[in-house]
Parts: C-alpha cells; structure tokens; sequence
C-alpha cells in the first residue's frame, strides 16, 4: 500500500501498485496496475510518473 502524505482531501487514500515480470524475447516485460488512485491525481500527471518511473528503471537495467 502507498498514500501520498497531504493535507488535500482530494490527494488522500490508499493505493495499490500491482508488478508482474514476464520473460520476453531478449528481455523482461514489465506489467504495472495502479488501484485506488486518488480522485485528485489527474490521470495525464499519473501516466507521465510512470513513464518516468519506467524510464529510470530501464536505464538501471541497461546501465548494467
């Protein structure tokens, strides 16, 4: 579980991140599900941290 620390209402709640790894072809798939999203996050600003997310992460694991 993860919440966000705010006073705004509206950011409150708890949340569930979901990894699942899978093998692919010359490399790793990752699959991530975001349950329990607070009504305040716009979804574009959500989708944008993961991209992020997943952008580092990708270059811890190539980085080697």
């Amino acid at each position: 579980m993860v919440e966000f620390e705010t006073t705004d209402p509206a950011m409150r709640g708890e949340m569930t991140i979901t990894y699942r790894l899978a093998d692919a072809d010359g490399g790793t798939d990752v699959f991530a599900v975001h349950d329990g999203l607070p009504r305040g996050v716009p979804l574009a600003d959500n989708e944008a941290s993961w991209r992020s997310s997943l952008a580092k992460l990708a270059g811890l694991v190539e980085s080697g």
